[in-house]
């Protein structure tokens, strides 16, 4: 039997089991006529990602969503039910990176959120180069944590910066043909978020760490509008404020399952049941609130009301020049993890995120006008269920390493000298990509082809190892048909990546963390991502023809009237042509 047959019939399966559908597209409530884009460009294009939204979830609670939010832009808008990213290593970096640049990790670098790189550990957005603007708060020592022993000297952090993306973004494009005139701007509370789609140029790239900030790549000082929004203490309202059910009369556990499961996480301090405290679990503000608050709605709310200080104070969507902006929410990504995605706390964040867009539209028409502005909306991956409720694996990568390494160290003996017992095959496996020791390997005098083979001989004789890629093959061709090596190929960029990848059976997860869960694999419920396009032109109507977030440059460039990023792959879809 085809083994892939066999995973096709096991994810759909589980979309039938479980109830959510999300591999079949809803009926098409009118057949959409390609748009007409604007004679002149929009006057302001807005980028919201929804981090680890998954595909599904916009049809799975539709029903329970106002006129005004999330249903006011599938009615109004473009809504294209079959989005996919095309790629298989599905973290927030790579995201960020696709869906203006309009390709791939194996052409913009961005492999993943770390990867290690001449044998150093590289973060997609940061270098230590840079510092932060403002500095970091210092907040009073815990008085409820208190170290055994004296912390070690931290390493040096690595700062934003979007130095390692090696593809111009639409950002990038509409700075080249307007230069200052067009403003562009990044807003989230995760640096990589913020600064990833807004490219090499922006006007500013602002993320939160109890205040927010930027990194001396962009400038020695933030605006008075950071400064002065900063300074009125807003992100500090919520301590103390519980985050409770927002539709306390609705019955959650019909649409979503029971509010206790187990597998879920307590978040910070949070417990893992609703009510939840927003304290972090300190009687006393601090990082740990900050925590909190960011794993909460709350953390949504608050970047709200950042972007809209940031509209109002530098004037976007105010000219003939068109502006952009990126929006990127990221507490549904940490609610996520921390419960699930069939949980009462993502189903409630969502539900929160279709009343915060309602606010943001209307904020929006009134700001910049009705017809004057284009919103495309995405997220930057899925999310797999909590392997308890699928039943499938946690896999430790302990394990794996030590099976690995207890393979080799049998095939080829002593590789190393005897003074040197810490030695080890294994430098680290960084999900999914798996690094070799070059010393060890030297030493043994064997081709390292021939050690990467056994690698994945080892691999491959366990259990919840699907598969397993070398770098060689991804370096060569693989046949379309091949839907998970195409994925990985797609995010295989070779300096920045390993000796070779490993893919989990569907539903497992990389880690012996044992509550919560993650994304990050090549499978449907890790690439399904919504899209939505809102704007002059378009018709609104489901679509149904197989798309891909990255079509957002192209969809983007073609609305703010300027050439489409040199590396975009991904054509405006027919029904917007």
């Amino acid at each position: 039997m085809n083994p892939f047959s066999a995973l096709g019939s096991l994810v759909g399966l589980f979309a039938v089991v479980s109830g959510v559908g999300w591999l079949v597209a809803p009926k098409p409530v009118d057949r959409a006529a390609p748009a007409a884009p604007p004679a002149r460009p929009v006057k302001l294009a807005v980028l919201v990602v929804f981090d680890q939204m998954r595909g599904d979830f916009l049809e799975r609670w539709r029903p329970l969503f106002g006129p005004n939010g999330f249903n006011r832009l599938q009615r109004d808008g473009a809504w294209f039910t079959r989005c996919h990213y095309p790629y298989g290593v599905t973290v927030t970096g790579p995201g960020h990176a696709s869906i203006l640049t309009g390709t791939c990790g194996d052409t913009h670098g961005i492999v993943s959120n770390e990867w290690l790189e001449a044998g150093q550990e590289a973060y997609c957005a940061g270098s230590e180069r840079y510092d932060l603007v403002p500095p970091a708060p210092k907040f009073p020592a815990d008085p409820v944590v208190k170290p055994k022993n004296p912390p070690a000297k931290p390493k040096p952090k690595a700062v934003g910066t979007p130095d390692r993306l090696l593809s111009e973004t639409v950002a990038d494009v509409l700075k080249q043909a307007h230069g200052p005139k067009a403003k562009v701007f990044g807003l989230s509370l995760k640096d990589r978020s913020a600064i990833l789609p807004t490219g090499k140029r922006p006007d500013g790239a602002f993320w939160f760490y109890g205040v927010f900030g930027t990194s001396t790549y962009y400038g020695d000082r933030v605006p008075k509008w950071v400064a002065d929004f900063n300074a009125s203490k807003t992100a500090d309202k919520w301590f103390g404020r519980p985050w409770e059910r927002s539709r306390p009369t609705l019955d959650y556990a019909r649409w979503s399952g029971p509010d206790d499961v187990r597998g879920e996480g307590g978040g910070v301090g949070q417990g893992g049941t609703f009510p939840h405290p927003t304290t972090g679990g300190r009687p006393v503000l601090g990082a740990k609130y900050y925590e909190a608050l960011a794993n909460s709605p709350y953390g949504n709310d608050l970047l709200l009301e950042f972007a809209k200080s940031c509209i109002s104070a530098e004037g976007l969507g105010t000219d003939d020049t068109p502006d952009l902006l990126v929006v990127s929410f990221s507490s549904n990504d940490l609610i996520g993890h921390t419960w699930g995605p069939d949980s009462q706390e993502v189903m409630d964040v969502t539900l929160r995120s279709d009343a915060l867009m309602a606010d943001f539209l209307e904020f929006l028409d009134a700001k910049v006008g009705k017809g004057q502005y284009l919103m495309g909306i995405t997220a930057d991956h899925g999310v797999c269920p909590l392997p308890e409720r699928t039943g499938a694996p946690r896999v430790s990568t302990t394990e794996l390493t030590k099976l690995v390494n207890a393979h080799l160290s049998k095939k080829y003996p002593a590789p190393v000298s005897a003074s040197d017992k810490d030695a080890r095959w294994v430098e680290s496996i960084q999900f999914p990509w798996v690094h070799l020791n070059e010393r060890v390997v030297k030493a043994s005098g064997r081709p390292k082809s021939e050690v990467v083979a056994e690698v994945a001989k080892a691999l491959q004789g366990h259990k919840h190892v699907l598969r397993t890629l070398t770098a060689e093959e991804l370096s060569g061709t693989v046949p379309e048909s091949d839907v998970i090596a195409t994925r990985m190929k797609r995010s295989f960029y070779p300096s920045r990546c390993g000796d070779l990848a490993i893919v989990l059976v569907p539903y497992a997860l990389p880690g012996s963390t044992p509550t919560g869960t993650t994304h990050g694999s090549p499978f449907n419920y890790d690439t399904h991502a919504p899209l939505l396009v809102y704007g002059p032109g378009i018709r609104g109507g489901v679509r149904t023809e197989p798309t891909t977030p990255q079509a957002m440059a192209s969809i983007f460039a073609k609305w703010l009237n300027v050439r489409r990023p040199k590396d975009a792959r991904f054509p405006v879809p027919e029904t917007l042509e």
